[in-house]
């Protein structure tokens, strides 16, 4: 039986705490365009998991959408973290590697 999107959405932001690296060091690292800067895409995506973690516990119920769409960006996060040669480890959703 599949969760329902409460659950899913509290399973996918302790995923996301533990396996993105929101404490990396920048230093150096700025190449000038903030579009795809990763300690802005990190400080983004913390504010939007904080965002979630506040709304469910004040009661606030995700759709289906919601869920796709934070587990969306997190995975675009990470893809670019590891281009970045930042992250050396694969991802693993659900404990299966991406390819």
């Amino acid at each position: 039986m599949k969760p329902d999107t409460k659950t899913a959405m509290e399973s996918l932001i302790k995923e996301a705490r533990e396996k993105i690296p929101f404490n990396l060091s920048f230093d150096g690292h700025c190449e000038g365009r903030c579009d795809e800067c990763p300690e802005k895409l990190l400080e983004f995506l913390d504010i939007d998991l904080s965002d979630w973690e506040s709304r469910l516990k004040r009661g606030d119920l995700p759709s289906i959408g919601d869920v796709h769409s934070l587990g969306r960006q997190c995975k675009e996060i990470y893809v670019i973290l590891q281009e970045r040669e930042l992250l050396k480890e694969p991802l693993v959703v659900g404990g299966k590697g991406e390819a």
